[in-house]
């Protein structure tokens, strides 16, 4: 039996396994990375030991550091989570040698399947359908592979053969593209799971992504506990994750779990993992490739099936033989998942870095939140920006769904961006809710206008007066004399107070006026009064508006210059403007800074050079993804600032561009 269990991870996983390894009793050793030395899952581990470094390859990547972890702790087992080793065979038997009981399926199981290409190979030969591969070996393919490429049809799919999570994957319009799709794929893998190897496939537009929950004992029994659709994504990421799936029947849901199982035999599967399907449109599948380890969106599994994968992975390990209630499985109700990412939808997926102020999603009833942070985390640009996953159980789909959208709508989430107003429209678009969904959903659906603010204008008049007013309040509450005077009050009629913000709708002023009794009496938003407006109470942190008889309740949370706004039809960020700014040097027009913090991993121009807009001027990695900053327009690259290998913080000049003037 497992007395004490080292889990090789970080973040929301390291915490769901700290939980159900506590309800069989195991004590827990956390590891941790210089930047997670504060991070939720190190507080609650009855133990932690600190990897020195700061970076994946330094930390939770070094076998070496790990192995000596288990050691100096004393641990007898490792759980190695989702990512980083969770899928090395090498991992798993150093695991081994070391006298260590590594929780998953065996290193040759690993390895057989840690191979995309070599995954393929095997399943086909159990029978299972699979899509036809062209694998690459140099950096540029020689004509007898363009050949092969070109007999795929095009676009093509470029895709990690090691790892999975979107990383290393590049969809290929046409051959003039291929080179460089290889190179960056092929970077960005070895960056992300230390194998470079990639291969080729042909693209499949607008399929659906169903996967099959596998669950195998040392004993030989094998079961499938039903699939989960995970069609939309971004990157090729999965974000919205269900099950059942909409589009899978009972005779459909038999055969791809017969498939799956079939596969899991072939390959003598031991522990938890998941067999993957694309679902073609004329209801054919093919096989993906096999995840030898627990997936991020095993919760929904867990909902409909009231299993604790978790759990049984730690039994399986120790030797048990599956229970019966995992052989007599049965879906009951609906369950859907959201990942919540640090990242902003309307700009390009951009990862966003920082400190998180206030992380606060509301559990009623049938929701569920498994996150790695709380309030104070820090998010590194160092790992996956993943802040939590959202479940919902209903018991019908649309009831998850609203459950869902309504929780993610009253979440407080104050100091980096995220997906959330994205993730509630997708909850509420119409085809979602007809269960009309495949990987092409966010490419029919702009992003732009999906991740948009779910505050509409009158909800945002309403959130920047509210931000005014809790301002005015918060300045009297610090103010050393006549504190129970509102600000601006006056013994006489005069000019009413204003401040001015910066949000989504540019510069805004609020203009307020209080008279001799306290109360106010006048608010105006961009020169247009509020009619009808009473302001019920006001506090630092909660004003109290009723307009038309109907008050709503909005919180206000400042940090340094920024504004949280919560309530009122959801939230707004606002930024207080400085009433007398200092001057400074300003940026030179044609400057691109980094997006966010990072490693610049490729600078494809030199000074003097003609670029074109949309052209890539510096590749920068962060959060184990490839951000790329493109010219804005034509013209003349005057100024290069960075090159390959350099650390960049947020806002760091690059380049600088002369922008043609179209011909002036």
């Amino acid at each position: 039996m497992i007395s004490k269990l080292l889990i090789a991870n970080r973040g929301e996983i390291a915490r769901r396994v700290i939980r159900a390894a506590r309800g069989l009793g195991v004590s827990c050793v956390a590891v941790c990375s210089e930047p997670d030395a504060g991070a939720p899952h190190v507080a609650e581990a009855d133990e932690s030991v600190l990897l020195p470094g700061a970076s994946p390859a330094a930390t939770y990547l070094n076998v070496d550091a790990l192995l000596e972890a288990a050691r100096a702790s004393g641990a007898d087992a490792v759980h190695p989570g989702y990512g980083f080793l969770s899928e090395d065979a090498g991992f798993a038997r150093a695991c081994a040698r070391a006298g260590l009981l590594f929780v998953g399926p065996p290193p040759e199981v690993i390895e057989a399947m840690g191979s995309k290409l070599a995954a393929k190979a095997t399943v086909s030969a159990a029978g299972v359908p699979v899509l036809p591969t062209v694998e690459i070996d140099g950096a540029v393919p020689d004509d007898r592979a363009m050949a092969s490429v070109d007999a795929l049809g095009w676009p093509v799919l470029v895709k990690a053969s090691a790892g999975g999570g979107g990383r290393g994957m590049r969809v290929v319009e046409g051959p003039d593209a291929l080179a460089d799709a290889l190179a960056s794929a092929r970077r960005e893998a070895a960056s992300a799971f230390g194998d470079g190897t990639v291969f080729l496939e042909p693209y499949v537009a607008r399929p659906r992504h169903v996967e099959v929950q596998i669950l195998g004992d040392a004993h030989g029994t094998v079961v499938h506990l039903f699939e989960r659709e995970c069609s939309i994504q971004r990157r090729h990421q999965k974000i919205v994750e269900e099950s059942p799936s909409p589009a899978v029947g009972e005779a459909l849901r038999a055969e791809m779990g017969a498939a799956a199982v079939a596969v899991a035999r072939a390959i003598g599967y031991v522990n938890a993992g998941t067999v993957e399907f694309l679902l073609l449109p004329d209801g054919r599948f093919a096989f993906l490739e096999v995840n030898t380890r627990l997936q991020v969106e095993h919760p929904v599994t867990e909902c409909v099936t009231g299993l604790d994968l978790v759990r049984l992975q730690l039994l399986v390990a120790e030797g048990a033989p599956l229970p019966p209630e995992v052989l007599d499985a049965a879906v009951t109700g609906h369950a859907i998942e959201v990942r919540l990412y640090a990242e902003d939808a309307v700009h390009g997926w951009q990862p966003s870095a920082g400190r998180l102020q206030r992380f606060f999603i509301p559990e009623d009833a049938g929701v569920r939140v498994d996150s790695g942070v709380e309030d104070g985390s820090e998010v590194s640009s160092h790992y996956d920006p993943m802040l939590a996953k959202v479940v919902a159980h209903a018991r019908t789909r649309e009831q998850a769904a609203r459950a869902l959208a309504g929780a993610l709508e009253r979440a407080q989430l104050h100091g980096v961006t995220t997906n959330r107003d994205l993730l509630v429209r997708i909850l509420r678009h119409p085809e979602f809710l007809a269960g009309d969904i495949d990987t092409g959903f966010l490419v029919r659906h702009d992003p732009v206008t999906l991740g948009a603010p779910l505050a509409d204008a009158a909800a945002r008049r309403l959130h920047a007066a509210a931000a005014a007013l809790a301002e005015q309040a918060r300045r009297r509450a610090e103010a050393p004399v006549l504190a129970a005077m509102p600000s601006g009050w006056r013994n006489n009629p005069s000019a009413p107070q204003a401040c001015r913000f910066t949000g989504v709708d540019g510069e805004v002023e609020v203009t307020y006026r209080f008279d001799r009794a306290g109360l106010c009496t006048l608010v105006t938003v961009g020169g247009e009064e509020l009619v009808g407006l009473e302001v019920t109470s006001c506090t630092p942190d909660v004003v109290v508006l009723s307009v038309a008889g109907v008050a709503r309740r909005v919180h206000v949370a400042r940090d340094g210059d920024r504004l949280f706004v919560d309530g009122a039809g959801g939230a707004s960020v606002l930024r207080a403007r400085e009433r007398f700014p200092l001057p400074g040097a300003q940026l030179a027009e044609g400057a691109l800074v980094a997006p966010l913090p990072g490693t610049v991993v490729k600078v494809t121009v030199s000074v003097g050079d003609t670029v074109a807009a949309g052209d890539t001027l510096v590749a920068i990695e962060a959060m184990k993804m490839e951000h790329e900053v493109q010219a804005p327009a034509p013209g003349t690259v005057t100024e290069v600032h960075v090159g390959a290998g350099e650390q960049v913080e947020a806002g760091r000049l690059l380049v600088v561009i002369d922008e043609d003037d179209g011909g002036a």
